[in-house]
């Protein structure tokens, strides 16, 4: 009996559907002529509400006009709010095939390339860093807060391996600094711990032989330091505390999603110099080097410990074939091929130009404030974050500045009393920037007036 055929001759799959196409074409037409506007929460039911006795295709062009038009451009010119972009061309086009191909980068069999290409891109970055090539490892996570989880977790098991079976049945503590993300007290909660055991010093004012008194007392697996903080964008160094670290074999974390931009630039790469001291580090690619979201990185001196402490046994999905599945050495299964995404991005782009033009580009806007005699300067050491105060001014309401150059489709960021502005669009010019500086101002102004 002939057994039947496919009519598929090999390595020949599906074409893009006409109709994905057509919509396809339409999303672009609606993004080739943009509207923006900016509303409250209470104002999007109004806003978002479609008519009645819509045809399909109707309806599928006021919902992509509704989605377009209420969503912040981050492409935009004046969008210098938050620590990442409107994304890169190539970033982009990384989005769309991963999109396209909807594949779990968990085992090498459901994703050959996307699983090469992210080991192959994790050696490169590990290289910049200078960790062992044989014994570093990496992976790519959902975002810098969970990529400091998946670190806590390494650190723990490093230092009590039979908490993964066990668990453990006393406190432990973490250090980090005052500056530092919230993600470490997020960790701290997911894992048991307890945010009252996140132990928060001024890494400046600390002297080592303080450190150790805090160290000999409590039971501390991690310190945490941060390569380019959230609010002021500084450069912490806990250089100072290393003999302590090693006599009391406490794990070093640094949370480098902002300043491992400058791994990427040949120039100013020396600002990670003290980085190969580290046990774990996060990146994020996503941020200043404006790789489309999301692009976070675990960085491993001692990459054998994501698989100790994560491996688990499942033959459901593990087979004989397993030697190159990245699930083995991640807590999830559902995985995004974000490695992909970087992987795509260095083979077409020229990452060491990006990241070197948000350095010299921040220094260049710097200059500008600083020769302004309507703003005051702050935290002038910031590498990415250019930090200002209104000169002679009190009582600036800086939320209700913002929030009014929000309705103007200008975005700006503040926190505590000065106004925080991170230029990782490569659209930026100098002229953008002076607009931005002006009309900042005018609406100060006209509020005080």
């Amino acid at each position: 009996m002939d057994t039947e055929k496919s009519n598929l001759a090999p390595n020949i799959v599906p074409s893009l559907p006409v109709t994905l196409r057509a919509k396809i074409d339409t999303l672009l037409e609606v993004l080739g002529n943009p509207e923006s506007e900016f509303c409250s929460f209470e104002e999007l039911e109004e806003k978002t509400r479609l008519d009645e006795g819509l045809s399909d295709e109707e309806k599928f062009k006021a919902v992509l006009r509704i989605a377009c038009k209420y969503t912040i451009n981050t492409k935009n010119q004046f969008w210098v709010a938050k620590l990442y972009g409107g994304g890169t061309e190539a970033s982009f086009l990384a989005e769309m095939i991963i999109a396209y191909f909807n594949q779990n980068c968990h085992t090498y069999s459901s994703s050959p390339l996307f699983t090469y290409a992210e080991e192959e891109i994790l050696k490169k970055v590990i290289g910049y860093v200078g960790f062992d090539a044989e014994e570093a490892g990496g992976l790519f996570l959902p975002g810098g807060s969970y990529a400091t989880l998946n670190a806590m977790i390494c650190a723990r098991y490093s230092k009590y391996p039979n908490c993964k079976r066990s668990g453990l049945n006393h406190p432990i503590q973490v250090i980090t600094s005052i500056n530092s993300h919230y993600s470490i007290e997020k960790s701290a909660n997911m894992m048991g711990i307890g945010v009252d055991n996140v132990i928060k010093i001024d890494f400046d004012k600390t002297t080592s032989t303080e450190l150790d008194e805090i160290l000999t007392k409590n039971k501390v697996f991690l310190i945490n330091s941060t390569a380019g903080t959230t609010s002021e964008g500084t450069m912490e160094s806990i250089e100072k505390f290393s003999e302590v670290l090693r006599k009391h074999e406490v794990w070093h974390h640094i949370d480098a999603c902002v300043g491992g931009l400058a791994l990427f630039s040949e120039k100013y790469r020396y600002m990670t110099k003290l980085f190969k001291e580290a046990d774990s580090i996060t990146v994020d690619a996503h941020k200043c080097l404006n790789i489309n979201q999301q692009c976070t990185m675990l960085l491993m001196k001692k990459g054998r410990l994501l698989g100790e402490n994560s491996s688990v046994v499942a033959p459901y999905l593990f087979h004989e074939d397993d030697k190159y599945d990245i699930s083995h050495r991640s807590l999830q299964c559902g995985r995004r091929a974000d490695g992909f995404k970087l992987w795509f991005c260095d083979k077409i782009d020229d990452l060491d130009a990006q990241a070197t033009l948000i350095y010299d580009r921040t220094t260049q806007f710097k200059k500008i404030v600083a020769s302004d005699e309507r703003f005051q300067q702050v935290l002038e050491d910031s590498p990415t974050h250019i930090c200002f105060k209104i000169n002679n001014a009190f009582k600036v309401n800086l939320h209700k500045i913002t929030e009014t150059l929000r309705r103007e489709n200008i975005f700006v960021e503040y926190h505590n009393d000065y106004f925080r502005l991170v230029v990782v669009n490569a659209c930026i010019i100098e002229k953008d920037f002076k607009e931005i500086l002006n009309r900042l101002f005018e609406v100060y102004e006209n509020q005080s007036a």
